[in-house]
């Protein structure tokens, strides 16, 4: 019998959802107001959302901890703002920011008839943020084409994560090897559906998985996204 790699799916129908006539949220992890006992953090990665924001609007966030906050635009550009930092990332961009405790991250859909999709993941920093910071990458579709691409720069070893994205053709494979074997994965499905160490994953489904020095994934469908994030585990 093949051992199976530690893991938990975070299935798309068990996402809580928070809306309003402004924006709609789904969360992968307990966020905000909505909150389950089973939905808690994967070790420093504590919220993955999927938001959809009004045109005109802005939502406002309070950062609790120092925490890195991961943005990847799905749809059109949104607005940042922090109490030193103002910065505008759009489709095709990524970019982090580092936002210390008691601080409040603004976020604003800059279009008047326009709505906007976007990602924001929540990461808790090892170490106090004296003041806010940006981290900011970009890719393109030829870049991602049957291969998992960085979407942050060199630099990103300053923060304890990294970030790869892929979109593949149906039965297309890749194999992606952690830079450390202390790290842990966290797998997100965007479109489409993959097996992912002999688990279907289905568009918006999450996988963790420990223990693990490298996974294979295969794509079941065309045009199908993931995102992996590799995650240092917290400092002690």
């Amino acid at each position: 019998m093949i051992a199976q790699t530690p893991g938990k799916i975070f299935l798309a129908d068990e996402r809580g959802l928070a809306e309003s006539d402004r924006f709609r949220r789904y969360s992968t992890f307990s966020f905000g107001a909505w909150a389950r006992p089973h939905k808690g953090p994967f070790g420093r990665l504590f919220g993955l959302n999927e938001e959809t924001l009004a045109d005109g609007h802005t939502l406002v966030f309070t950062v609790v901890e120092a925490s890195h906050v991961f943005i990847v635009p799905i749809t059109g550009a949104v607005v940042l703002a922090s109490d030193v930092l103002e910065t505008t990332v759009s489709v095709e961009e990524a970019t982090v920011l580092t936002l210390p405790a008691d601080s409040t991250l603004h976020v604003r859909n800059p279009y008047d008839t326009k709505l906007v999709s976007f990602l924001h993941l929540w990461l808790l920093a090892d170490a106090p943020a004296a003041a806010s910071s940006e981290l900011r990458g970009s890719f393109s579709s030829e870049a991602i084409h049957n291969q998992l691409a960085r979407l942050l720069p060199a630099t990103d070893n300053l923060l304890p994560f990294t970030a790869s994205l892929g979109r593949f053709d149906g039965r297309q494979e890749a194999v992606y090897q952690l830079e450390n074997t202390a790290n842990s994965l966290f797998v997100f499905v965007l479109a489409g559906a993959f097996e992912v160490e002999s688990r279907l994953l289905h568009e918006k489904d999450g996988l963790a998985l420990w223990d693990v020095a490298e996974i294979e994934l295969e794509a079941l469908s065309n045009d199908a996204l993931i995102l992996v994030l590799e995650l240092a585990p917290l400092a002690s």
